[in-house]
């Protein structure tokens, strides 16, 4: 489905590899048969796409000892692969701060029109955290994770 949608959301599990950061992946329902890897996204043809919304743990930790100057995690790996926005997290978060984000994240990309305008993703991003540590000012973890990659 990714090559047919324009704004991708994955809320789910996702999981990194530190031995081999290829591996990394996000635990979909067919994880254990075809798992969406770093490595399965290199070769998809993703023409449509505006952003991907990696609403999962760890998404852009990159845990290889030897590679921490390289940015080989999942979030690098959507936008290698077409996304021009993506949004990821660098630690574990709690699923209602995830949601307020993702919640707060999609009302700023409305337009006037009713349209999610994928350019106003880093704003939208900011906005939304925003929200959210003016909710819990002396718990950076429950919003700090969340980043945005991209142009």
């Amino acid at each position: 489905h990714l090559p047919r949608t324009r704004i991708a959301h994955f809320a789910c599990h996702g999981e990194s590899d530190p031995v081999d950061p290829s591996r990394s992946r996000l635990l979909l329902h067919d994880h254990a048969t075809a798992p969406l890897t770093v490595a399965a996204l290199a070769p998809v043809a993703l023409d449509r796409v505006r952003l991907a919304y990696l609403s999962a743990c760890r998404t852009a930790a990159a845990d290889a000892a030897e590679l921490t100057d390289e940015a080989i995690h999942l979030t690098s790996a959507f936008q290698l692969a077409g996304f021009p926005h993506v949004i990821g997290t660098l630690w574990e978060t709690a699923d209602d701060t995830a949601v307020g984000v993702a919640d707060a994240f999609y009302t700023g990309l409305r337009t006037p029109h009713d349209v999610l305008d994928t350019s106003r993703a880093a704003h939208a991003l900011h906005t939304a955290v925003r929200a959210e540590r003016d909710r819990y000012p002396v718990t950076p973890s429950l919003w700090a994770a969340h980043l945005h990659v991209g142009a």
